[in-house]
C-alpha cells in the first residue's frame, strides 16, 4: 500500500449525496486505521474564503483553497475526503494537477431527485429568489466529468453501494487495506491500535460488504 497521503473529491450537485458519502468512507478508512481528515466544501469556504461570492472566479478559488488545505494533510501522510461541488472541469483539472494523488468520485443524481430530497429546501429558495440565477444546476452549469476514477449513481445506489464502489477503487490503487489488513506491519500482535478491528466489528463489515457484492 502507498504510504503517501491521497485525496478523494467528492464532486456533484447541490444534494447529490456527497457529504453523506464522504462521512461514510472518512469512518471506514478510520476503521481501516488509515488517517484521513475530512472537509466540507461549505465549511471550508466559511472559513478560508468568507469573501468570496458564487460567480465563476470566485467558485473557482473556493475549490482550490480547499486543495491547498487538503494538499497540506495529504504532505503528513494523510488522505483526505473533500465533498465540495467543483462545478467546472477546468477547475477539476487544475485539482488532479496540484494534487498528486487524487481520485475523482462523481456523485450523480437526477435534478428532479435532488429537488425532492432537498430537505433545506435549498432549490425551491434559489428558485424563488432569483430564479436560481446563481444557483448550480439551475441557473448556474454543473459540468459532469467525463472520466471520474469512481462514477456513483446516487439516484438508485444506497449510500452503502456508492461506499463500495469507492473502497473498490482505492483497494485496486492500492491506497488502502483490504478489509481486515493490519495497516502497521510493525506493531507488536498485541497491540491494538484506533482503526483495528474487533471481531465483532470485523464480522459485522464483512458481512456487510457480503451483501453489496463487494466481497
Amino acid at each position: 500500500m502507498s504510504g503517501d497521503g491521497f485525496t478523494v473529491w467528492l464532486t456533484g450537485p447541490p444534494c447529490a449525496g456527497k457529504t453523506t458519502l464522504g462521512r461514510l468512507l472518512a469512518h471506514e478508512l478510520a476503521r481501516r486505521g488509515v488517517a484521513a481528515a475530512r472537509l466540507e466544501g461549505s465549511e471550508v469556504r466559511a472559513n478560508l474564503g468568507p469573501e468570496l461570492g458564487f460567480g465563476q472566479h470566485d467558485r473557482h478559488t473556493a475549490n482550490l483553497r480547499a486543495a491547498w488545505a487538503a494538499g497540506l494533510v495529504n504532505q503528513a501522510g494523510a488522505a483526505c475526503v473533500v465533498s465540495a461541488i467543483a462545478p467546472f472541469a477546468a477547475t477539476r483539472r487544475e485539482l488532479r494537477t496540484a494534487l498528486g494523488q487524487y481520485v475523482e468520485v462523481f456523485v450523480d443524481c437526477p435534478l428532479e431527485q435532488l429537488i425532492n430530497r432537498d430537505q433545506r429546501g435549498l432549490y425551491q429558495q434559489a428558485l424563488s429568489k432569483d430564479g436560481g440565477k446563481d444557483f448550480t444546476g439551475l441557473g448556474s452549469p454543473y459540468q459532469p466529468p467525463d472520466d471520474p476514477e469512481v462514477h456513483c449513481l446516487t439516484g438508485r445506489e444506497t449510500p452503502q453501494e456508492s461506499l463500495g464502489k469507492i473502497l473498490v477503487y482505492l483497494e485496486a490503487a492500492d491506497l488502502i487495506p483490504p478489509v481486515g489488513e493490519k495497516v502497521a506491519e510493525e506493531a507488536a500482535p498485541q497491540e491494538k491500535g484506533d482503526g483495528a478491528y474487533s471481531a465483532e466489528e470485523e464480522a459485522e463489515l464483512t458481512e456487510r460488504l457480503k451483501d453489496l457484492g463487494y466481497l
